[in-house]
């Protein structure tokens, strides 16, 4: 709802930290699918921000009373996440994207991924999203589509079969399947069945040029069973060290 129903909101009043200068903002998905988020009095481990799901942003409310939470929406996939997952399409894309120049030489931002396809559907459906950063590389040529959405200290980007409770475990947290206690009756829990930590998205930049990064989730393969990406707030900066 107002104000928090728009991309230029969203991303200039929640999302941006320190250090970034942001334009030419968008979103693409329904309406439904983006939002501000409280997590105080919740598990998520991150306070607040900005919520992207391939579903309903309201259906992610704990406790987490349902092992299969879906709102279809009918919409197409995002083709950049296509390639992260190929060969199986992505439908229901949520897509926020904009412009910015940073003032130092490193940017970053912390977030969450969760999803309902946790864990019965692990290696079935591998749901999706990424952070794709374009523009100067310091160290030469341009970054397109950079995906900034990796395992720490890997390449390997972050999807349902990639962390889980067997591969990555470390950054894995169980939120029950949303039928046994505590999880489906405590409302501190989301309602995702699983999420990852708190992970921290990092990329090199040039100080004063100009970058396009692309914010998107989507589910894999079909249109059911919903997963979602939280943005902390103030947290896309760009800040020199101490």
């Amino acid at each position: 709802s107002v104000p928090y129903n728009t991309a230029t909101y969203l991303i200039d009043n929640i999302l941006l930290g320190g250090g970034i200068t942001a334009t030419t903002h968008s979103f693409i998905g329904d309406p439904n699918q983006i939002g501000f988020f409280n997590g105080v009095n919740s598990n998520l481990g991150i306070d607040s921000g900005i919520v992207l799901s391939s579903g309903n942003v309201f259906d992610l409310v704990g406790p987490n009373a349902s092992g299969s939470t879906s709102t279809s929406f009918l919409l197409p996939g995002d083709p950049t996440l296509d390639a992260v997952i190929f060969p199986d399409p992505t439908n229901d894309a949520a897509v926020l994207e904009f412009d910015f120049i940073p003032t130092s030489d490193t940017i970053s931002f912390k977030y969450v991924f969760g999803s309902e396809e946790y864990l019965e559907w692990v290696n079935s459906f591998n749901d999706v999203f990424g952070f794709f950063l374009s523009g100067p590389n310091p160290a030469g040529g341009n970054y397109i589509d950079q995906n900034l959405a990796i395992i720490p200290g890997t390449t390997t980007p972050v999807t349902i079969d990639n962390v889980n409770n067997v591969v990555n475990p470390t950054y894995y947290i169980d939120n029950g399947d949303g039928f046994t206690p505590p999880q489906s009756t405590d409302t501190t829990a989301i309602q995702f069945d699983g999420f990852t930590t708190p992970l921290t998205a990092v990329a090199a930049v040039n100080c004063g040029d100009t970058y396009h990064i692309k914010l998107v989730v989507a589910d894999a393969v079909d249109n059911a069973y919903d997963s979602g990406v939280f943005l902390e707030a103030g947290s896309f900066s760009s800040l020199e060290p101490g």
